[in-house]
């Protein structure tokens, strides 16, 4: 019996114990009043942040304000530039604060519509005034706790941005933005977004690189309040929208004036110029000039100053699309040839960007051509080419490039079809160090102008190759030093104009 009451026992026993949690399962389970819950999540912002070039930004702060119950919330951006920010509250407005260190702080408001619980708000940045944001990050290592790699390699980046030069482009910028971001922490990448932020961004924000969304705003660490301090102390340099140089060239050139036999000619050159660029939302202007006072042995026709001036716009018109305009002067020059004479185009330009480092340009170009003592070269040129270009980190790049074009000359002697494509590549040695090189091949065909070859008369055909090689070398931040070499091959079936030339170049340059 006893066998057989236990078990009995056990489930009368038992059936008391089992209505209990039921009862009490229920009444946690059950259904509170609306107006009892607290720390539900209901609204969400969501939105992407890209630079000035149309790609996304990783590892940028946006935060997000209630107006109405400043509950302040925020997160960092994924590896496509997206943030999710989770608010607990159903209200706003909203306001939006995006920080990235290198850009200008974005700030925007963010209204609900009617009654939608996911609000969308993408943010494009542009870039700040920092000339070498790379060098600002260094003067900050105590705060950040750089470890001595990290300074090393920030500082390899530093130097590819040549502060003392206006010539590195908001792209060789943005690179190496990125390229800084991956040798830092996320932690510390926050914090330069949070303690080294440019003068007058909003709010303070706690240096994490993201916040869970139902955690309050935490107060800065020791860290970042050192950081700030540091950046207070060290404030940032002015931006310099134009800087000039000047220069003295030694040149070596073995044919100059491009005969079959010319005769071999030194050289010394004294350069100056100046660029001034500006950078408005979207638009960027930049100027240029160079000048050159030359004196030659063993021939007149060099010897007069030569002057080349350019004036560029160019609009962002989406994430991908571009347009620009690029007018420019040469006088007693040629931008392409060692000819003398005068020129005066203009070349209308379409980019589109694949992303941040690849990019394929369309331009056409009008170009006038006007010699000194004309028997009938004077002529116009229009132009249609295409580039490709791939980035390489800060400073570097390679290309190729293709080119139609037609010489409609006052004479028809001098009328000719032409294609030329070509190739190009820049990288960095070592900091401060750089090499250049470029090579392109020119094919001309003239419509009308006949040679004898053998007993019979053919159009003339030239070929012309180029081949360019440079070393430029910062030294003490304000001197650089540059070693050229410029190596050309004219063939022809006219065997009068069949020549070669070497020209070897050393230029020391201080830059203003």
């Amino acid at each position: 019996m006893e066998s057989r009451e236990g078990p009995m026992v056990s489930r009368r026993a038992g059936a008391p114990r089992h209505s209990r949690l039921l009862a009490l399962l229920l009444a946690f389970g059950a259904p509170w009043p609306a107006a009892t819950q607290v720390g539900i999540v209901t609204d969400t912002i969501t939105g992407t942040v890209t630079g000035p070039d149309g790609q996304p930004l990783i590892g940028a702060i946006a935060q997000a304000t209630s107006i109405t119950s400043q509950v302040t919330r925020r997160q960092s951006t994924d590896a496509r530039g997206r943030f999710t920010i989770l608010i607990p509250e159903s209200g706003g407005p909203y306001q939006l604060v995006v920080r990235y260190f290198g850009m200008k702080p974005s700030s925007l408001t963010v209204v609900r519509q009617a009654h939608e619980d996911r609000l969308a708000a993408s943010v494009r940045m542009d870039l700040g005034a920092l000339p070498n944001p790379i060098a600002a990050i260094l003067s900050g290592r105590d705060s950040l706790r750089l470890s001595a790699a990290q300074a090393a390699r920030l500082r390899g980046i530093a130097d590819s941005l040549h502060p003392q030069r206006l010539a590195v482009s908001d792209s060789h910028i943005l690179q190496a933005l990125e390229r800084a971001r991956s040798v830092l922490t996320a932690y510390q990448w926050a914090q330069l977004s949070d303690a080294l932020r440019t003068t007058g961004s909003r709010q303070p924000a706690s240096p994490v690189a993201s916040v869970p969304a139902a955690a309050p705003q935490t107060t800065p660490a020791p860290q970042a309040r050192s950081a700030e301090q540091a950046a207070q102390q060290q404030p940032a340099p002015a931006p310099r929208p134009c800087s000039g140089y000047t220069g003295f060239s030694n040149v070596y050139d073995s044919n100059i004036d491009h005969s079959q036999l010319g005769p071999e000619s030194y050289g010394v050159l004294v350069v100056l110029g100046g660029q001034y660029r500006q950078r408005f939302s979207g638009t960027t202007l930049e100027l240029r000039y160079d000048g050159v006072f030359r004196r030659y042995t063993n021939t007149d026709i060099w010897n007069r100053p030569g002057h080349s001036a350019s004036v560029s716009l160019a609009q962002r018109l989406a994430r991908q699309w571009a347009v620009g305009a690029v007018g420019e002067v040469e006088i007693n020059g040629s931008a392409e040839d060692r000819v003398l004479r005068n020129e005066y185009s203009v070349r209308p330009e379409l980019e589109y960007r694949f992303n941040r480092s690849t990019r394929l340009q369309l331009y056409g170009e009008y170009l006038l051509k006007r010699y000194p003592n004309p028997q009938g070269q004077d002529a116009v040129a229009p132009r249609v080419g295409v580039r490709f270009r791939q980035l390489l980190g800060a400073s570097g790049s390679w290309g190729v490039s293709g080119r139609y074009e037609y010489n409609r000359a006052d004479s028809t002697r001098y009328r000719f079809i032409g294609w030329t494509p070509g190739v190009d590549i820049a990288t960095p040695l070592w900091p401060g160090g750089r090499i250049e090189s470029s090579v392109r091949y020119r094919i001309r065909r003239y419509t009308s102008r006949l040679v004898d070859v053998g007993v019979t008369e053919v159009l003339r055909r030239d070929d012309d190759l180029v081949a360019t090689f440079a070393w430029q070398q910062a030294l003490y931040r304000v001197w650089e030093l540059v070693l050229s070499y410029r190596y050309e091959s004219y063939q022809s079936n006219d065997t009068r104009r069949v020549f070669r030339d070497h020209l070897v170049g050393l230029t020391v340059k201080r830059w203003w």
